[in-house]
Order: C-alpha cells, then sequence, then structure tokens
C-alpha cells in the first residue's frame, strides 16, 4: 500500500513539475525595450564589439510577466551611423524567446539594430524595437590608455622629484 501511494505521489510531483510555467532566461548586460504586451532584450557577445572582429547578437523575447514567448516572427534590419541597410532578414520565427545572430562589423561606429515584431496576438501590427550598439576600431581604446599612463608618468615624476628636495633639504 506505501508503495503505490509513493509512486502516485512521484508522478503528481512529475505532472506538476511539467506543468509549471518555463521562464525564459534573462540576457546579461543587456538593452531592454518593452512595447505593448512584449520585452525585447539585446546583448552582444563581447560586450564592447570591436571592428573587424565576429560579434554574436543575443536577442530574447519574453512578455511582460517574464514568460517564454514560442514562435514569434521577426526581421532584423542593421543600419550603420549613415542610415544605410547592411543587412536586412527575412522573417525569422523566433522558436523559445531566443535567437543568437553573428555578425562581423567592418567599420568602428555607432549602428542600429531594428527588430521587427508581427504582433498577431493583439494589435496585429509591426512592432519595431530600436537598438544602438557602439562599435570601436583597433585602436578607439589608445585613447583612453594613452592619458592614463601619462597621468601616471607625471605622478612618478613629480613624486621622485619633491622626494629629492625633500632629502636635500635635511642634508642641508
Amino acid at each position: 500500500m506505501k508503495f503505490s501511494t509513493l509512486i502516485i505521489s512521484l508522478l503528481a510531483l512529475a505532472l506538476l513539475a511539467s506543468s509549471a510555467q518555463a521562464l525564459a532566461d534573462p540576457l546579461k548586460n543587456a538593452f531592454k525595450q518593452r512595447i505593448g504586451n512584449y520585452d525585447m532584450q539585446l546583448a552582444t557577445d563581447p560586450k564592447n564589439p570591436e571592428a573587424g572582429n565576429p560579434t554574436r547578437i543575443q536577442i530574447r523575447i519574453a512578455g511582460v510577466n517574464g514568460d517564454d514567448l514560442v514562435n514569434v516572427p521577426i526581421q532584423i534590419r542593421l543600419v550603420d551611423s549613415q542610415n544605410k541597410v547592411l543587412q536586412y532578414t527575412s522573417t525569422i520565427i523566433v522558436p523559445a524567446g531566443h535567437y543568437f545572430y553573428d555578425y562581423t562589423f567592418s567599420e568602428p561606429g555607432r549602428y542600429v539594430f531594428y527588430i521587427d515584431l508581427k504582433d498577431s496576438s493583439y494589435s496585429n501590427s509591426i512592432l519595431t524595437f530600436t537598438f544602438f550598439v557602439n562599435v570601436a576600431g583597433p585602436f578607439d581604446y589608445l585613447y583612453i590608455v594613452a592619458p592614463s599612463v601619462a597621468a601616471i608618468a607625471a605622478g612618478i615624476a613629480g613624486t621622485l622629484f619633491f622626494m629629492k628636495k625633500k632629502r636635500n633639504q635635511i642634508m642641508k
């Protein structure tokens, strides 16, 4: 009798677990937007894309309550800073709330990702989510590093100068 009760309890637990609502995994370091009943996130890997290196664009689509949206039709448009369309996809069916898109930016600059979502569930219209991505050139980080190195060198030189001056005063 106890064995059958255990089996029934395990089956009931398994049924409850299988019918639980699955939530889409949020993306880390993502830009977020909400339009209507949809939450859209976009993240890049690496976090700071660099021209000439491959970048993985990660897209997450969820309902405002956090649930997975299944088989959502989208189109992606990638536009550069001069409004030139670089990529325009055909309709993509996002199977389970997440989509990955690989792209290599050829030039540094600011790019715009437009993600058009066909909202057939609520408004029967196209909802356009807009995300900006800044792409660095291979030498862009020198503008940050060079002044820092110069400031550190000036600090060390100043410290040595004042230490030598103080030592000379003590010796007199």
